[in-house]
């Protein structure tokens, strides 16, 4: 087996792909990328047995169809820009790379050690595209609520749900929530989980990818495509929370305040906050909103002051600080809106400049105020 590939374009797709291989792999052929030549088509799969990158470049064949599994490091070099020459030995997978200047030799493995992509249902296939910057901004401003839970698995993902106002994307720990509404109409009734891991993968590649993003999916797994990319990844299984029935319908009051000066007058204020809770206590009234921390046990106490453009009640809530922080950082918005109802009901922070087609809003539980 001989070919010839770009070295930029190699460079390229193993650094997407490397991503997706396993820090302490299972088996350790999972910790090597497999490629599969045939006709003028280089095909490059990572997986972790769980997930799996597969990507595809073009290159000259000269020595026949066939597979082998690489792990070097010598791959990971870079050689500008300028074709590389593999020159493989069908029978002990001894590799020579050559190119203007030097050559390198290393061994491969046999490629029959190589797990299976697995494959969806075709009887049980549902499929919808979506535009890939779209996606990746509800990814950014979703995954950051996502759980790490042992005891209910389900809450470790993105939960992708086909509602009456178009594709739901949701992340909740019990303790914060996020959720995103893309204006996508399919005709689907159904959805999946997508696993934290794997679907900040995907945001990964569909970041820097134009286009639409094809997505299909089973009863087990989710096959996404975009350019040369396909992500196959298993869905979590189970029943995702209700969770439109605790996102709070009406409100007492309601302040309209610049994300930027609530985001860094929290990060300051954080410093004197608890240690152990995180609890900071949010002071709503006419044109302004009083933030204010202190650790008794290190005698700090921290206070400020924020203008922000207000109707309704006044109310005192306390927040875990660091919910507030994420929210206020994984957003792209001017300026936010928060609603809230009580001390001990959840606040809502909507971004008040939406993007066409989106419909962002983020929620938190309170704290008890001593």
């Amino acid at each position: 087996m001989k070919f010839i590939v770009s070295a930029s374009q190699l460079s390229e797709r193993l650094q997407t792909a490397a991503k997706f291989l396993p820090a302490k792999p299972q088996l350790p052929v999972l910790g090597c990328f497999l490629f599969e030549v045939e006709g003028q088509k280089l095909t490059i799969t990572a997986s972790d047995a769980d997930t799996t990158l597969v990507t595809t470049l073009d290159i000259e064949n000269q020595g026949g169809d066939g597979r082998v599994v690489l792990q070097s490091k010598i791959l990971f070099n870079t050689f500008g820009e300028q074709p590389l020459t593999f020159d493989i030995d069908d029978h002990n997978y001894s590799v020579r790379l050559t190119f203007d200047g030097g050559k390198y030799d290393f061994m491969g493995q046999n490629a029959s050690d190589y797990p299976t992509l697995k494959s969806l249902n075709a009887d049980a296939v549902s499929a919808f595209s979506v535009d890939s910057a779209r996606l990746s901004d509800a990814i950014t401003m979703t995954s950051f609520s996502t759980a790490n839970d042992e005891i209910r698995p389900i809450m470790n993902g993105l939960c992708f749900n086909f509602v009456e106002s178009g594709l739901d994307i949701v992340a909740t720990d019990g303790h914060r929530l996020s959720k995103v509404t893309l204006d996508e109409h399919p005709g689907l009734t159904n959805g999946f989980v997508f696993p934290k891991r794997p679907v900040n993968l995907l945001n990964g590649v569909v970041s820097k990818e134009v286009g639409d993003v094809q997505i299909q999916f089973d009863d087990k797994l989710i096959v996404s495509q975009i350019g040369a990319y396909t992500i196959t990844t298993r869905q979590i299984e189970g029943n995702y929370p209700s969770y439109n029935s605790v996102i709070p319908a009406n409100y007492v009051c309601s302040a309209i305040v610049s994300r930027e000066a609530l985001l860094t007058a929290m990060r300051r204020v954080q410093v004197c906050s608890d240690q152990s809770s995180s609890l900071i206590k949010m002071s709503v009234s006419e044109n302004n909103i009083r933030l204010s921390g202190q650790d008794i046990d290190f005698a700090n106490s921290g206070e400020e002051n924020i203008k922000c453009s207000y109707s309704g009640d006044g109310i005192e809530i306390g927040f875990k600080v660091t919910l507030i922080i994420d929210i206020l950082a994984n957003v792209q918005c001017d300026d936010m809106e928060i609603r809230l109802i009580d001390q001990a009901r959840p606040g809502l922070f909507i971004p008040v400049q939406q993007k066409e087609g989106m419909n962002a809003l983020m929620l938190a539980m309170p704290m008890m105020l001593a």
